[in-house]
């Protein structure tokens, strides 16, 4: 039995979001958004992340029912001001998974944006966790990056299977695998209503 009474459509592919919506109890469909996401408005990361969901969510609320509730998120990660996106290959892999170790410090941030179609109401906002990077080795990175594991995935490098790369990490766990659930599931429960 879902907590929610209402239609929610999940506007994204990904597999983690969907776990972690079933985990939490929630039914939902997916629709994937075509939106651009190398567009990048100006602003902080935070602003970036919550922006792409925003034009996520709406993209794909144009195409379902009215009184659906349509949910975006996009992940994004950072050191200091800048934003790094997802790798081009596996030469770019590295690079970004060496930079972010010898940085020590990466910002995970989660744009989330929830659009009611029965008037096109919004809720948006983002949720940060820092990542403490360890040091590690060219040939650490490398065996990592032959697994295919960092391709698609922000930063180069999956909470799960990288873990051998991270000291530790303050804020929500699920916002690292791309949907910060406790601050999600209030504001679903309360639309729902």
């Amino acid at each position: 039995m879902s907590l929610l009474t209402r239609k929610l459509v999940l506007a994204s592919g990904s597999p983690y979001r969907a776990q972690l919506l079933r985990d939490a109890g929630i039914d939902f469909t997916v629709i994937v958004s075509d939106v651009d996401e190398s567009l990048q408005p100006p602003g902080a990361p935070s602003a970036f992340a919550r922006a792409l969901a925003v034009r996520k969510a709406h993209a794909v609320a144009a195409r379902v029912a009215q009184g659906t509730l349509v949910l975006a998120a996009d992940t994004i990660c950072a050191i200091g001001p800048e934003i790094i996106g997802k790798p081009a290959d596996a030469s770019d892999a590295m690079r970004m998974i060496k930079r972010s170790c010898a940085s020590g410090l990466q910002l995970v941030i989660t744009g989330v944006c929830v659009v009611d179609t029965q008037d096109m109401q919004q809720w948006a906002f983002s949720d940060t966790s820092a990542v403490d990077m360890l040091p590690v080795t060219d040939k650490q990175i490398a065996d990592y990056v032959a697994t295919g594991e960092p391709m698609g995935k922000c930063g180069a490098l999956c909470i799960e299977s990288g873990r051998s790369f991270v000291r530790e990490w303050r804020g929500s766990y699920s916002n690292i695998m791309g949907l910060p659930i406790e601050r999600l599931l209030p504001l679903l429960l309360k639309l729902d209503v």
